[in-house]
Formats: C-alpha cells, sequence, structure tokens
C-alpha cells in the first residue's frame, strides 16, 4: 500500500495552486495524496510530508489551466475559496479541482458532490464577507493626506477588495490594513497597487488626521444618529446586517 503524501504549500492562492500543480505531476494518484497551507499543515507520523515552494509560474499554468478547461465561474470559486480561514480550504480546492478537470464546466453546479460542495461553502463565506467589507470600511484623511483604513476580517479579503477601491479612488494615495494579518495594501495616485507583509503602522501617525477629516467625522456621526427613529431601533436586524465585528472601525459606531 502507498504511503499517504502531504503536499505542505505556503498559505496563499499562488501557493496552494503551486502544491496542486506537483500534485498532478507526481502521477502518485489522487486518493493517496492531499494537500495542506501554511499554518494550517500538521504532521502525521503515517505520512510523507512534501514541502513545496511557490512557484509563480506553476501556479499561473494551473490557473490557466482552470479557466481554459473548466470555467471563469470555477476560477472565481477557487481564488474565493484560498481566501477562506478553514483549515482544510487548499484540499477542498485540490479536490474540486481533481473533478473540474474531468468534468468540465458543469462541475461548478454538481452540488450534490461532496467535493464540490465543500468549496461552494467556503466560497459563499468568503465573498459574503467580502460584499461586507466593501461597504463598512471607513477611510480616514491622516495629516499628511494619505487615506487610512483598518479593518479585521475572518477570512484573507485584501487580494480580493484591492481592486474595488483602487477603481473606485484611483486619484488618491490610500492604505488598508489587516490588522488581523499584519498586511497593508496601498495605492499610489494614478498607480497600481500592492500588498506588504508584516507591516506595523506607526500609531502616532495613524491617529493624526486631517482638521477636514476631524469636522468631517463630527458632522458624520451628528448625521447619522439625528435619521435614527428611536421608535424603530431594531438591534438584533442592525448586527445582522452590520456584524459588530466591524463596529469598532466605523466612526458612527464607535461607544455603541
Amino acid at each position: 500500500m502507498k504511503t499517504h503524501r502531504i503536499y505542505v504549500c505556503e498559505d496563499s492562492l499562488e501557493g496552494i495552486l503551486t502544491a496542486v500543480h506537483f500534485a498532478y505531476m507526481s502521477r502518485y494518484g489522487h486518493e493517496y495524496q492531499s494537500i495542506q497551507a501554511g499554518d494550517y499543515a500538521e504532521p502525521s507520523l503515517f505520512s510523507e510530508m512534501i514541502y513545496v515552494d511557490t512557484d509563480m509560474a506553476k501556479a499561473s499554468r494551473v490557473a490557466d489551466a482552470i479557466i481554459k478547461k473548466i470555467s471563469w465561474y470555477a476560477w472565481h470559486m477557487v481564488m474565493h475559496g484560498a481566501m477562506a480561514c478553514d483549515e482544510d480550504k487548499a484540499d477542498a480546492v485540490y479536490r474540486f479541482l481533481i473533478r473540474g478537470f474531468r468534468e468540465g464546466g458543469c462541475v461548478t453546479e454538481q452540488f450534490a458532490d461532496p467535493a464540490v460542495m465543500r468549496l461552494v461553502k467556503l466560497f459563499r463565506a468568503v465573498q459574503r464577507e467580502e460584499l461586507h467589507v466593501c461597504g463598512f470600511i471607513r477611510f480616514k484623511e491622516l495629516a499628511d493626506g494619505v487615506m487610512f483604513a483598518n479593518f479585521a476580517p475572518k477570512h484573507h479579503q485584501l487580494p480580493l477588495i484591492a481592486e474595488h477601491f483602487s477603481d473606485r479612488y484611483p486619484m488618491e494615495n490610500w492604505i488598508i490594513y489587516d490588522e488581523r494579518r499584519h498586511e497593508a495594501c496601498v495605492h499610489q495616485t494614478s498607480s497600481d497597487w500592492w500588498i506588504t507583509r508584516d507591516a506595523i503602522p506607526d500609531q502616532r501617525k495613524i491617529m493624526e488626521v486631517s482638521d477636514e477629516q476631524r469636522a468631517f467625522e463630527m458632522w458624520w456621526k451628528g448625521f447619522y444618529d439625528a435619521i435614527g427613529i428611536t421608535e424603530r431601533e431594531n438591534p438584533s436586524c442592525r448586527m445582522r446586517m452590520m456584524p459588530k465585528m466591524y463596529w469598532r472601525n466605523m466612526p458612527e459606531m464607535m461607544g455603541k
């Protein structure tokens, strides 16, 4: 009987796709292999651990194959699934792609298949939070003119929302900081964006806001409180539509 192989990769979309490439090219047999990502990897006494370095060329080939042999929607699912905080996400992507490369575009509708439904659940969870994040992120203008926002999403959202905010604020210098992962997405005026890891912002600088920002926050809080109707308050509905985990970075909700 073959020894089970576990491919351990970086916790990133590129890392997972690289591991998928290695698993396919090994010809060892899908049933004897699995993939684990980054901090979620657990050593096993009865498995062979193979550590995979991220290879952008290999990852790109797998990404191209997903789009051409399965569909754009399948690529959308894989991209979101790889950003989930679930410890099983890397293997979920692998199992989905095994079926996808065999059956083509129809695989995205095979909800009775456990491997497909496994990725669908991750995809939906990440996408649902992505929509929340795009609506609840609050920028503030620092004293030096840079627009700064911080948030702490459950899933890895920076790579997913960066393009949205780049299109929305193309003429601004802005930074979005992920407090949970210590990553920052940086955008320069009329330029592209990039993500830096192990970033720790200077707390003194991010607390120094412009005079216009200070006035705007005061007006915004006043407006938010003024349009509320006390008799129609529904705390449970508000927390359903605006999850409490986002409140601490939203000026209008501070102190509530």
